[in-house]
């Protein structure tokens, strides 16, 4: 039996959540996790039901704000709590920012990048060993969709680099200062500042200059009379980077080795017997690349039997819901004729669903489809490496996967 209570997936229990999540359905849907100081929502309905109603669980406040911290890294942690994002924020302010975002999402919006996404990609797939063993994460998966989502929202190519850097700068000193030293937390911010800065010129830049990319179409506002301000406009660029590089990379990964554990897989895609958008859906929902997000109730209110309190913390376990047997039955098995996958939450619900899930969905299709052409005989190498995952806040990422040509 394990203890609940003490369940952390952002640490010692990510790589055995699902464990976890089985027997917290099965024996107690809903249980307050110490680690996390707030209670895990495990069943596809009751979190459907807490994503619905933005009203009642709120996204604004569901990350509390770090104070004390060095000078460097609390201006860093004030300028990233005080702007709206798209995945934090409630409206009004959150509809309008992302209904300035939402149209350079939209499906055909994204079909219009459609051809340089294949481009990169299969840039990327050419540079892969013809035979041989090779790591899927350090070669493909973590540096694709970098390219690719820096490409859609604006950023010059040459600062990748430096974006990584600012990405970690951002993702530590919003979810991770407690861990840190007081050296490493004026490191970060002294990054972040550096980050403000040169994005802040880079939106001047487009202002005089726009182009056909996201940062540009955030500047410009829409008929409406929305408009984002410069530093809304820095968060939200850096913000669609983080989410868009990461999560991406981790689901490629994801959804390449739940193919080749069973090689039938990777052949049934080889020969064309099950269409890719129907494997990417059931890899999302089998493994999916964010475990969830947290939220905040506004008042009293009961879910699944529990009754939280005002400024209680909830975690919608997204992972979880995708193995709810009640809507998926035989959940733990990857199935290609899954009639039902698509209904998967990894691109979450309600009003915070994910706003780049097109993007995401063209990347990892187009992925498979070369990486199928490429190598019709690919295997997981034989070696006795388990799975390892980064200890990283919201998401399940593997820190290698290496494979054999």
């Amino acid at each position: 039996m394990l203890d609940l209570n003490s369940f952390n997936p952002f640490g010692p229990h990510v790589g055995s959540a699902y464990g976890y999540f089985e027997q917290a359905r099965e024996r107690e849907p809903i249980f307050f996790s110490e680690p996390l100081q707030a209670w895990c929502v495990t069943r596809y309905d009751d979190i459907k039901r807490i994503a619905s109603d933005w009203k009642t669980f709120s996204s604004s406040d569901a990350f509390p704000k770090p104070v004390g911290l060095p000078e460097e890294a609390q201006w860093a942690a004030d300028f990233l709590f005080d702007h709206t994002v798209i995945t934090i924020g409630d409206p009004p302010r959150h509809t309008a920012v992302r209904r300035l975002v939402h149209d350079g999402f939209k499906p055909g919006a994204i079909a219009r990048f459609e051809p340089s996404i294949r481009q990169i990609i299969a840039k990327y797939v050419d540079r892969l060993p013809a035979s041989g063993v090779f790591d899927l994460v350090t070669e493909f998966s973590s540096v694709v969709p970098l390219e690719v989502i820096t490409q859609v929202t604006g950023f010059p190519l040459d600062e990748n680099p430096d974006l990584l850097r600012w990405i970690e700068d951002e993702t530590v000193l919003f979810a991770g200062t407690s861990a840190l030293t007081d050296k490493e937390l004026i490191d970060h911010g002294r990054g972040f500042a550096e980050a403000v800065a040169h994005l802040r010129e880079l939106v001047e830049t487009r202002r005089a200059r726009p182009r056909n990319d996201l940062i540009s179409l955030m500047i410009t506002g829409d008929p409406d009379g929305d408009v984002l301000n410069a530093d809304e406009v820095v968060m939200q660029a850096l913000g669609l980077v983080s989410a868009g590089w990461e999560t991406t990379g981790n689901a490629i990964t994801n959804i390449v080795g739940a193919l080749l554990e069973e090689p039938s897989r990777w052949a049934a895609l080889v020969r064309g017997e099950v269409a890719v958008d129907q494997v990417v859906a059931e890899g999302l929902r089998f493994d999916t690349s964010v475990f969830g997000l947290f939220r905040t109730a506004t008042r009293e209110v009961t879910v699944g039997g529990i009754t939280f309190a005002a400024g209680d913390r909830l975690f919608l376990f997204y992972a979880s819901a995708n193995h709810d047997a009640d809507h998926f039955p035989a959940p733990d098995e990857f199935r290609l004729d899954r009639t039902n996958a698509k209904k998967h939450l990894g691109f979450g619900h309600g009003i915070h669903n994910c706003i780049g899930a097109p993007l995401a969905r063209l990347e990892l299709e187009v992925a498979l489809e070369l990486l199928a052409a490429r190598y019709p005989e690919l295997r997981l190498a034989d070696d006795d490496r388990s799975p390892t995952y980064k200890p990283f806040n919201q998401f399940r990422a593997p820190e290698f996967l290496r494979v054999a040509a």
